[in-house]
């Protein structure tokens, strides 16, 4: 298997940021750090919500920051609401801290 480019690279890919425009990375590396804190407080574990190895934990990584990127992004409010049924899944499911 391939392996994954680290999740920085991975949020500007998702954001459609060439991958040589390092201008924005310090506001990504900021999301994708409010992202961990919101599956925290959102009952994930906090060593599943700093796993970059799990793919439904970097799809919501990647999730919150396009929803939170930027002023004026039309579809924040859908991606907000995919961002919070991420992470009511992953509060419910024990492989993520969440319910047994």
């Amino acid at each position: 298997m391939a392996e994954k480019p680290k999740l920085l690279d991975a949020c500007r890919e998702a954001l459609r940021i060439p991958a040589d425009c390092t201008d924005f990375d310090a506001e990504i590396e900021d999301l994708i750090e409010a992202a961990r804190a919101a599956m925290r407080a959102g009952g994930v574990a906090a060593d599943v919500a700093a796993d970059d190895s799990n793919g439904t934990v970097r799809l919501a990584v990647k999730v919150y920051c396009k929803a939170n990127f930027g002023m004026d992004n039309p579809d924040a409010d859908r991606l907000t609401q995919s961002f919070d049924d991420l992470l009511t899944m992953m509060r419910g499911s024990s492989e993520f801290g969440g319910a047994s």
